[in-house]
């Protein structure tokens, strides 16, 4: 069926498209609501309209999530590659790595002395 939509409801419509924020989003789906004729014809976009105005409400109120890694666990992405020397303890990786580039790991006899990840660039 038809729903013989006005100019205003795709204004407001438009208005929801170039909304970023969720409250931006919200105003504009309720304006979009109060200029729809409600009719046989509009019962599923009403619905539609509503279930969107629900979800839209719902993430507004939910608190932003919190990034749980510190930013020493990252290796800034650069050069032409990345490789990761991954294996066994007390295998010569940190020495591998002094040796093929100019990074300087901590190197020790013992196990686990590298604790954190050290990044090297090989000569080209």
């Amino acid at each position: 069926m038809p729903a013989n939509l006005p100019p205003q409801y795709f204004e407001a419509e438009e208005e929801f498209r170039q909304a970023k924020t969720p409250q931006e989003k919200i105003e504009a789906i309720r304006k979009m609501i109060s200029v729809m004729p409600k009719h046989k014809g509009t019962e599923k976009l009403h619905a539609y309209l509503r279930r969107r105005l629900a979800q839209l409400s719902k993430e507004a109120r939910r608190k932003p999530k919190v990034s749980r890694s510190s930013p020493i666990d990252r290796i800034k992405k650069e050069g032409a590659g990345q490789a990761a020397l991954a294996g066994p303890p007390n295998t010569g990786k940190s020495k591998l790595l002094a040796a093929l580039t100019r990074a300087r790991p901590f190197v020790a006899p013992y196990p686990f002395s590298t604790f954190l990840p050290t990044p090297g660039m090989m000569p080209y």
